[in-house]
């Protein structure tokens, strides 16, 4: 009997419920990760806020030490800092949630799928359709790179949670420290860079294109992906 062959996995353009319901928990972990940093190093910077602190005190006819201002500037950075923890974790949930995700969907909704049919349309593309082909190629890299980031931010924060209760972890703390510092920066300038893109894209190019991450129905062909 002559061997059949499976047909080609072709990538789909719509989003499942499960794909969307990541982005956009992953969109809110991310955002509230940041703006816990925002209020460390901005709002409740000790050099800053102490001296607010005793102004606030004084006004209302107390006294505050600067010591003391540094005592309450301290317990609410701690405050601060557990939310971004639980932050952190809930990430890693989604995280895991994605990965999980990527085994079960089907396989033209998978990334992986998503990333192979856009560098086969790029090799293959027709000389009039080739700077389209690259642009869709290289949207799916930064999607790559974000992919990238987040687990390097996963790993390097879990690292630091545990890093008081695992001594080889300890020795480490410094360096995975930087690591996780400068990957939060590159993750901003991914989100500068992707909402940029998406708006831009919505208008001009790829119409509809947030509804879909909304709605997760795609009106296309799949060959238009």
């Amino acid at each position: 009997m002559p061997t059949q062959t499976a047909p080609p996995v072709t990538a789909t353009h719509d989003y499942s419920v499960a794909m969307r319901l990541w982005h956009w928990a992953n969109a809110a972990l991310v955002s509230g990760q940041l703006l816990t940093i925002l209020f460390q190093k901005v709002i409740v910077n000790a050099k800053q806020a102490v001296p607010e602190f005793q102004a606030a005190i004084t006004k209302g006819g107390g006294t505050l030490s600067a010591q003391q201002g540094r005592a309450v500037a301290h317990v609410i950075s701690e405050r601060i800092w557990t939310w971004h923890v639980w932050l952190g974790v809930a990430l890693a949930a989604f995280w895991l949630f994605w990965t999980v995700m990527q085994a079960l969907d089907p396989a033209g909704r998978r990334f992986g799928a998503r990333l192979r049919a856009a560098t086969q349309r790029y090799k293959l593309a027709a000389p009039a359709e080739h700077a389209a082909a690259r642009h869709v190629l290289l949207a799916k890299l930064t999607y790559a790179a974000f992919y990238l980031f987040i687990t390097i931010m996963v790993v390097t924060g879990l690292a630091l949670i545990f890093a008081d209760d695992l001594p080889w972890l300890g020795s480490l703390e410094h360096t995975v420290k930087e690591v996780h510092n400068v990957t939060m920066y590159l993750i901003i300038g991914y989100i500068v860079l992707h909402v940029g893109g998406v708006v831009w894209a919505d208008i001009y190019d790829d119409r509809g294109l947030i509804s879909r991450m909304v709605s997760g129905d795609d009106p296309r062909t799949p060959d238009h992906v």
